[in-house]
């Protein structure tokens, strides 16, 4: 009985197999929207026998784990270049804060090395700096000049 069964599910499968083996039937409907089928229209319609597809290149997890790697390759990238950017900036403004510097430096040392009883501002008002202030403040100017006016 069991046989029986057998050969009747391979005798149904076969020509279904064999249709999958030859294409697919396409024809369009009333909207003009491609239908593919394996079976083929009703009567009074025309269809046409079209290859399958091929098979993907690549099973569809492998494809799906390459383009996750991409995606984050490229989110690296983009990581790199912004803090390319960020650095590129912080040194634009480090190079702009020591030529500001050199130059009150500069101007600082030349009023310092100016007339001894000039006035000065300072924290206290402004008043006449002694000699060892003086000094001390040509040192202070000296040292800024030589770290950032280079």
């Amino acid at each position: 009985m069991s046989l029986r069964i057998l050969s009747i599910l391979v005798c149904c499968a076969l020509p279904s197999m064999a249709l999958a083996a030859k294409g697919y039937h396409l024809w369009y409907d009333e909207n003009g929207q491609a239908v593919y089928s394996q079976f083929a229209p009703g009567e009074g319609r025309e269809s046409e026998l079209v290859a399958p597809p091929p098979p993907p290149a690549e099973p569809p997890e492998v494809a799906q784990q390459r383009l996750n790697q991409r995606l984050q390759q490229f989110e690296d990238n983009r990581e790199d270049e912004s803090m390319a950017a960020e650095k590129a900036a912080k040194t634009t403004a480090d190079q702009a804060t020591r030529a500001r510097r050199c130059a009150d430096a500069r101007r600082n040392l030349g009023l310092l090395n100016g007339p001894p009883r000039q006035l000065f501002q300072t924290a206290d008002g402004v008043r006449r700096l002694t000699d060892e202030e003086r000094q001390s403040q040509r040192a202070a100017m000296e040292k800024i000049i030589a770290e950032d006016c280079k």
